[in-house]
């Protein structure tokens, strides 16, 4: 016997409730199956019986016309026959004249009143507990007579009874039989289902290799667990990205950390001059704010990973911010012998925080005079796209390019390219400039892509959703043209 806390646990389990629905769908198609049966049954029986009193009433009124005056006994003995030989034991047949006096009848008629005068009848009718049908004949000599064949109701319930039993027999057969064969539905449906649970059972943080099984019907529950599945490879990759993460950043921040114990355990380990500790303080605070550029990029990727990046509800200038950099870095560029230009200039006014978008637009102009040769060139477009409602900005440079590996991992984070492309004078960055700009793109609805050809140069596209009714403050900042043209 199965305990009272078991039962409770069965009738909460989605197998019993599948099985109990499974139960009564089938017994509530059965009860329908039943009525319509019955309907149908009950019609046809009614026609049937219907169709043998039309018929009887012929053969009677056909023996009645033939009848000989004469010998009215030879006509009423073969009337007695048909009676006995009847298949229906409760059929009945009655002979009323014109006066509506019965001439004759069969031995087991009923006492009904005699039919009405009349020269067409309508057909079968119910007459108290019989159904019957009338006819009026006129024989050759002139006479007329009114013919009656019936039957008793009781014969055709009879024969619905037994339908109806039979009907009640199947009905307890399907009713027992049902909730068993549901619950072996349910059980065998939930099969995959309970596969599902277990392997979702032993999987662990540290270990996201064990996949759901697919059985191949491409049915709803393969679906799921192709679902499930994709959900675990993007929790692998995930959880990988952020052990690396981890782990870069702190090897990244023990760099700038190990300078700076180095630096004081040096300045400590006696006595030195002001114009010694202070060049020794210098490099500290030079580390410290290495530490701090470190520590910012490390907070807004945290923040976009999370997606809460300040700043989705403002609108920026772009173009104001494009002509201010191309300005600010025009001196960093010409330092190092490479021409910064402006090409295509169109005014436009984005979604995001200024300093977001600043970043963006120094980060792509930085890398693209940092990785560019000796003589070469920066180009920045600025275009708006109205019928997509995108601002495009382009920075195109003319350094030795990026080959295919680094093409498909420049925006990973703590990436550096190949040492070979930068200054030798240059100092190794974090390698998180293009992810904080993909990290903060993402977060705006916008898109970076890169294009490459070793030995030609790179070139770097951001797409930005194009405010076309901008504020009024930022539509009178957008008048701003950078200094330097082509």
């Amino acid at each position: 016997m199965l305990s009272a806390q078991r039962v409770r646990e069965l009738y909460h389990t989605l197998r019993f409730r599948l099985a109990l629905w499974i139960t009564f769908i089938v017994f509530l198609m059965v009860v329908v199956t039943n009525v319509t049966v019955r309907a149908f049954e009950h019609r046809a029986l009614t026609r049937s019986y219907d169709q043998f009193l039309i018929d009887s009433l012929e053969d009677v009124s056909h023996a009645v016309a033939r009848m000989d005056q004469d010998n009215r006994e030879l006509l009423f003995a073969e009337l007695q026959a048909k009676r006995q030989a009847n298949e229906h034991q409760s059929w009945f047949a009655q002979v009323f004249d014109s006066s509506k006096k019965l001439v004759w009848a069969s031995g087991n008629s009923p006492r009904l009143p005699a039919p009405d005068l009349i020269d067409e009848f309508t057909g079968p009718y119910d007459e108290k507990k019989h159904r019957v049908n009338e006819k009026k004949i006129v024989l050759l000599s002139g006479e007329t007579y009114y013919i009656r064949c019936g039957y008793l109701h009781m014969e055709l319930a009879d024969d619905l009874g037994l339908v109806n039993r039979n009907l009640l027999f199947v009905t307890i057969c399907i009713s027992l039989a049902a909730p068993l064969g549901a619950y072996v539905i349910a059980m065998r449906a939930m099969r995959p289902i309970s596969q599902i649970i277990e392997t979702a059972a032993h999987l662990q943080p540290t270990n996201l290799n064990e996949r759901l099984p697919m059985r191949g019907t491409g049915d709803e529950l393969d679906q799921l667990s192709c679902t499930i599945n994709g959900m675990l490879d993007r929790l692998a990759s995930f959880i990988d990205q952020n052990r690396d993460f981890v782990a870069n950043a702190a090897h990244e921040l023990r760099s700038p950390l190990a300078a700076i114990r180095s630096s004081v355990e040096v300045g400590l380990n006696r006595s030195r001059s002001a114009e010694e500790y202070a060049t020794i303080l210098t490099d500290v605070i030079e580390e410290i704010g290495r530490l701090a550029g470190l520590v910012n990029r490390l907070l807004i990727l945290a923040e976009g990973d999370a997606g809460r990046l300040a700043g989705k509800e403002q609108y920026t200038s772009l173009d104001k911010i494009v002509s201010e950099s191309i300005d600010m870095f025009s001196a960093v560029a010409e330092s190092r012998g490479v021409r910064l230009a402006i090409g295509d200039f169109s005014a436009a006014v984005v979604p995001g925080d200024e300093t977001y978008i600043r970043q963006i637009v120094r980060n792509l102009i930085d890398n693209a005079i940092k990785y560019n040769r000796d003589d070469g060139e920066v180009i920045v477009h600025l275009r708006t796209d109205l019928a997509r409602k995108q601002a495009v900005l382009i920075v195109q440079d003319t350094g030795i390019g990026i080959d295919g590996e680094g093409l498909s991992r420049i925006f990973e984070r703590f990436y550096r390219a190949d040492k070979a492309r930068t200054r030798e004078k240059e100092r190794a960055g974090f390698g998180l400039g293009l992810s904080i700009c993909r990290t903060i793109l993402q977060a705006l609805h916008g898109e970076i892509t890169v294009e490459s050809t070793v030995g030609r140069g790179t070139t770097f596209t951001v797409l930005l959703p194009l405010i076309l009714d901008p504020p009024v403050n930022l539509a009178n900042q957008m008048s701003a043209t950078p200094r330097i043209a082509v």
